[in-house]
């Protein structure tokens, strides 16, 4: 209303309020200094005077936005710069072709090279001689596959010398103009080589010691069953039999033990490889034995898994487990199952089963009627590549132990004649 007087505004001292704009801010600072109605039709040069003037304040606390934000964004790309730069490993910037596009200082440090002399050089060229091959192996693996891929290699310094590294790279588009390009990662594993070294010394040594201890327990064991032998024949008390057989078990364990301790020391020495699954059955049931046509082979031939050079021994562990104490069982069968995109290799039995309560711990190092040992090593063995396995059968209807695998440890391969 017209009577009433309009209450005095707050001056905004230039702090711009997110509920108005430049132009209402611009005008609240100009209205002390004018006399115009609000509303009023502008005609006056006074009042183009003042448009100007509102105008140009608001032109000014634009710029000094703009100011604020040149300066801010500076602050965030120095700081993002610094960890580019300074960051502990080298990055790279390479194109589809393999020229490098960038290089960060730690990059071109682990390079022995100025920046200026890497960009636009090819990086094979700091690839050793011998690893040539597999550089261009990876490249092609990392394009193609779209997702981050990892390898080892030596590299190759502006000097001549050279030092073990870990790629890391991934296929992107560049942002700014939508070329393919390659991110590259790149780790002197130097001091993780030669730990790696001093390790795989300290096990071989470790393993020569366990190999003399065994051989000359074994000798001895060897003197005690002979002995033994003797004065089971020279004793023929009836009374004395369970003492002798008590013995004589006692003898097989402690040979079994040791047989372990053999296998044991020996998990994870050599790289896992691809192994047909088929006929590490079919050996195994040549080398247990564990009666004619006990073990059926369901696994497709050329079914691969990606395990250690030990799995052998696991399928061995399966078969005699079932033997031992399966009770009067009929069958052992291998097959494999695909549940939920994982694939499942099933080893089961129609024996007398395992009890609940005892499900988890007959993975248990020494548990169990003989040794206690076997399904403790069978675990171990496939842990090594990522293999898990755990015992599903009901109790009175056998024993079922299933092996999951990993994405990546298995796979199918087509075999092909003679003349293919």
């Amino acid at each position: 209303m017209a009577g009433l007087k309009k209450k005095p505004e707050k001056k905004t001292g230039g702090t711009r309020k997110s509920n108005d704009s430049l132009r209402d801010i611009a005008e609240k600072q100009l209205s002390g200094s004018s006399n115009l109605i609000p509303g009023q039709v502008r005609q006056t040069p006074e009042e183009l005077i003042h448009e100007l003037r509102v105008h140009q304040i608001e032109l000014e606390m634009q710029a000094e936005e703009l100011r604020n934000s040149h300066l801010a964004l500076e602050e965030s790309r120095d700081k993002y710069l610094d960890l580019y730069d300074f960051s502990p490993v080298g990055y790279l910037t390479l194109s589809d072709q393999g020229l490098v596009e960038e290089v960060n200082l730690t990059g071109a440090g682990l390079l022995g090279a100025d920046r200026s002399s890497i960009v636009k050089s090819r990086f094979s060229t700091f690839i050793a001689k011998n690893d040539a091959g597999a550089w261009y192996r990876y490249f092609m693996q990392v394009q193609d596959q779209k997702k981050e891929q990892q390898c080892n290699l030596t590299l190759r310094r502006m000097d001549g010398s050279s030092f073990p590294a870990r790629l890391e790279g991934i296929a992107l588009r560049d942002l700014s103009n939508g070329r393919p390009v390659v991110r590259l990662a790149v780790s002197n594993i130097a001091d993780i080589r030669r730990v790696e070294d001093a390790l795989q010394l300290a096990n071989k040594k470790l393993n020569l010691l366990s190999s003399i201890t065994r051989h000359d327990i074994n000798n001895q064991i060897q003197v005690l069953s002979g002995f033994l032998e003797l004065l089971h024949a020279n004793i023929g008390d009836p009374a004395f039999e369970n003492y002798f057989t008590r013995i004589n078990d006692a003898v097989s364990r402690i040979s079994s033990i040791i047989r372990f301790t053999s296998d044991y020391t020996s998990i994870g020495i050599n790289n896992p490889v691809w192994q047909d699954c088929s006929v590490l059955v079919e050996t195994t049931v040549r080398e247990a034995r564990p009666g004619h046509g006990i073990v059926k082979n369901e696994l497709p031939a050329g079914t691969e898994l990606f395990a250690d050079p030990l799995i052998g021994t696991v399928f061995r562990n399966l078969v005699d487990n079932a033997v031992r104490h399966g009770g009067k069982i009929t069958t052992v069968r291998f097959s494999a199952e695909e549940r939920n995109s994982h694939h499942i290799l099933v080893c089961e039995d129609d024996g007398a089963g395992i009890s609940p309560e005892e499900k988890e711990k007959i993975f248990e190092l020494g548990y169990g009627r003989n040794t206690g040992l076997g399904l403790s090593l069978a675990r171990e063995v496939l842990a090594i590549t990522g293999i898990t396995i755990r015992e599903t059968g009901e109790p009175g209807r056998g024993a079922r132990f299933e092996m999951q695998v990993p994405e990546g440890a298995w796979r199918t391969r087509k075999r092909t004649g003679r003349g293919g």
